[in-house]
């Protein structure tokens, strides 16, 4: 049996089990199914190949919901499917975020001239003129955060990237700030204001 079968068949015999739970249920479910599969097979590199398609199995049928809890990001993460992967790292770009018209921890107001829309859109971005997927997580009439594929080397701060925005087509922006996560876009052609 290929490795590709044997997550199916697996991903088939814990569905019911997994589909009765949240996402944090099913995380624990799988922690003790993947300590019970390192057990069984005879490798780790077995258990590499194994693991992540078993995940992107179990992901795929339970429907791919959209991410929408740190637990849920945590699954997502192990799936072999890059755009299960993105998402989770979009969930968590999205998390670390503190947006909002005031910041409760500590008194300030959010100094960003227009309102932002969380978003969760594959899309491309050009850097250096080669294209890149990435996900949308946030958008405004100045700027965008962006999740960039992980298999991409980000742009750094000051750097001109081309972003391709729902309805608006390209757009050309510098990178005001990048994390482990993603990066900070702000529009070259800034609006005077917002309405």
């Amino acid at each position: 049996m290929s490795v590709e079968e044997l997550a199916e068949e697996l991903a088939d015999f814990w569905l019911s089990a997994l589909a009765a739970t949240d996402w944090d249920g099913r995380l624990k479910i799988l922690g003790e199914i993947h300590a019970q599969l390192r057990a069984d097979l005879e490798s780790q590199a077995e258990y590499d190949v194994l693991s992540p398609r078993f995940v992107a199995a179990i992901i795929e049928r339970l429907g791919s919901p959209p991410v929408d809890n740190d637990a849920q990001a945590e699954v997502y993460g192990y799936s072999i499917i890059e755009r299960h992967q993105d998402a989770a790292r979009a969930w968590r770009f999205r998390a670390g975020d503190v947006s909002g018209l005031h910041n409760k921890a500590s008194g300030q107001r959010d100094r960003r001239r227009f309102p932002r829309r969380a978003l969760d859109v594959p899309s491309q971005i050009l850097i250096h003129g080669h294209a890149a997927m990435c996900r949308l997580i946030d958008l405004s009439r100045g700027g965008a955060r962006v999740a960039v594929s992980e298999s991409e080397t980000p742009p750094e701060p000051g750097m001109t990237v081309r972003l391709k925005v729902p309805e608006n087509g390209l757009r050309e922006g510098i990178v005001v700030f990048a994390s482990s996560v993603g990066i900070g876009v702000r529009f070259a052609d800034q609006p005077a204001s917002y309405y």
